[in-house]
């Protein structure tokens, strides 16, 4: 049988279809991407070009060219109007005030600034399609819809089939009041531009696809809370980047889809509090890149947790990531196109439970691409994978070979930590330095794995100023194993932590640690370090840190030394079980691209 962790030749579409999935999900980025890629070519006349196009273009927004209030529409040329109990008035241009209005749907063409006051209702009736508040490109003036209150006492509440909240430009929402929108057929709040939410107050969307979309770029920079409910949709989608800052909470659902999602970066800091939860797969998935700076994210899938395709950094983060797919792939933090970087004080707690599950994973999915390198210092981190039996046989069963031995044939792969690499720009390398770490896997609690086609690959594991408590005896291990695939052969090398100094070939093997805890010495009691002196610079410092990180990315220090070679074996195990993982979460994302 072909070993654990053998990718079979890229070429090999019958036998490799598991490496196949990764051109799909690159193919379909470059779709969505490919507009910022298209060259241009005009130079000569630009000037030119520019004066005749902005003398065509729609004038920059200044007022509303109208207003539709419950079915009346006024026009900008006609002035200020309103109703006589006050509860609603509109200056002509782009102010509009809201004081105890009560009524239908209000709509305008070009910019609306709508302040509000007191307690209001925007409702629509049930054969009403149009948004409940919406502003939309007029004749000469381009959307833009901005939402302010003056006092947290003060309440807005749209309700409408259709979106409740709408631009088909920017759209904002300030001030320390409080917004309630709900939509049963579509969009909570939507912009088709960029979005902004800020102020001390609530904003409560709830969708029946998206709770809260934007086309561009969402900035959340509140000090209050947003609650963003998807149903069929996300929870919060921005079609670009998503910033969180700000030190408010968020907090995301979806029942069908991620609970977060953006086209784009998410960078969650100042402070802020997220929580997400999908009951559908993921709970936050990102196009670029994960940034969690001094702030927290608490994050539940079913499958999948948090997914960066281009990598996740962790800085004096606080980060609890939980999946649980019973009979299933269930990774909890993963990226495919770039490293992982816990570092200064975060505490990481990350859970994975199904029949194929790593709590923190990295790889690269394609040959030559960054990815595959896990970095953690002066950090506390706790990753564990845990095997969901799914009825027939767990992963201690048994049976016989050809020849008659007694080998194993696990039904699940388990592991806490886990960085895999294909012809990649460098190894697969995992890097804890100065930090308390804790990380279990019914399979391996850590894995450092480079898959290659020469055998010159390595993945490699380094520990600095954090000793191995456990298992008793515990070190890194290398592992080697080479398989056919007719004309060419497939290399897997790399380590691991357990016991023992004879390289292994497969992950299944007794001396592999199950179980697998760091501590800095400065943590560890005297008792159980009799005559150990207190290592110079265990002390944790930024410079230091980045000093340290940067070594072990050039694969300089190295505590483990791979044997060049290793003897094959007949133990069976399940083939490509944790790559074909990887690219199943792959393939299920590219799905889910928007268009």
């Amino acid at each position: 049988m072909a070993a654990l962790f053998t990718t079979p030749k890229r070429n090999d579409k019958t036998s490799g279809a598991h490496f196949i999935e990764p051109d799909v999900r690159r193919r379909t980025l470059l779709a969505h991407g490919s507009w910022r890629r298209v060259t241009r070519r005009i130079v000569v006349g630009a000037v030119c070009a520019l004066t005749v196009s902005s003398l065509l273009m729609p004038s920059v927004s200044l007022a509303a060219e109208w207003v539709d209030v419950g079915g009346v529409r006024h026009e900008a040329a006609a002035g200020p109007t309103g109703d006589a109990a006050g509860t609603w008035s509109w200056d002509g241009a782009d102010d509009m005030k809201l004081n105890g209005y009560d009524g239908g749907a209000i709509q305008a063409a070009g910019k609306l600034n709508i302040a509000y006051e007191g307690k209001n209702t925007v409702k629509t009736e049930p054969d009403y399609t149009g948004a409940a508040i919406k502003a939309q490109d007029g004749t000469s003036q381009k959307a833009e819809l901005n939402i302010t209150s003056s006092n947290s006492t003060d309440e807005l509440n749209v309700t409408a089939e259709a979106d409740a909240i709408k631009s088909t430009g920017d759209l904002s929402i300030s001030g320390p009041g409080t917004v309630n929108t709900t939509s049963t057929t579509s969009d909570g709040i939507e912009a088709k531009g960029d979005l902004s939410i800020t102020g001390s107050g609530t904003v409560n969307a709830t969708g029946g696809t998206e709770g809260i979309q934007s086309k561009g770029k969402t900035t959340i920079d509140s000090s209050g809370t947003v609650i963003a409910k998807g149903s069929e949709g996300y929870g919060i989608a921005a079609g670009s980047d998503l910033i969180i800052k700000g030190g408010g909470k968020v907090e995301a659902s979806s029942i069908e889809e991620a609970a977060i999602w953006a086209d784009g970066n998410i960078d969650i800091s100042d402070g802020s509090q997220v929580e997400a939860s999908s009951q559908g797969d993921l709970a936050v998935d990102a196009e670029g890149s994960l940034a969690v700076t001094n702030a927290s994210l608490d994050a539940s899938g079913v499958e999948y947790g948090v997914y960066a395709y281009k990598g996740v950094t962790l800085d004096h983060a606080t980060v609890t990531v939980r999946t649980s797919a019973s009979g299933g792939q269930a990774i909890a933090l993963i990226t495919d196109g770039d490293d992982i970087v816990i570092k200064n004080g975060s505490i990481v707690d990350a859970f994975a439970e199904g029949k194929f599950s790593v709590a923190i994973s990295t790889r690269n999915h394609q040959p030559n691409v960054a990815g595959g390198h896990i970095y953690i210092s002066d950090s506390v981190v706790k990753a564990i994978a845990r095997y969901v039996e799914t009825g027939g046989d767990g992963p201690d069963h048994y049976s016989n070979d050809q020849s008659g031995e007694v080998i194993p044939e696990p039904r699940g792969l388990n592991i806490g930590i886990f960085a895999q690499t294909y012809e990649g720009i460098t190894p697969a390398s995992i890097s804890i330095v100065r930090s308390k770490l804790t990380a279990e896997g019914d399979t391996a609690a850590i894995f450092a794995l480079a898959i290659s086609e020469d055998g010159k690959a390595i993945g490699t594991i380094e520990i600095e100023g954090a000793p191995i408590q456990t298992p008793a005896g515990g070190k890194i291990i290398n592992y080697r194993y080479e398989e056919e695939y007719g004309p060419s052969i497939s290399y897997e090398a790399g380590q691991t932590i357990g016991t023992g100094d004879a390289t292994i070939d497969s992950p299944y093997d007794a001396a592999v640690a199950k179980r697998t805890v760091t501590v800095p010495p400065e943590e560890i009691k005297p008792e159980e370090k009799p005559g150990e002196t207190k290592p110079e610079g265990s002390k944790s410092e930024g410079t230091k840190t980045t000093k340290t990180v940067a070594v072990a990315a050039t694969g300089a220090k190295t505590t483990g030394k791979l044997a060049a070679t290793g003897d094959a074996s007949s133990a069976a195990i399940i083939a490509t079980a944790l790559v074909g993982t990887a690219a199943i979460v792959t393939g299920a994302l590219a799905s889910r691209k928007r268009s």
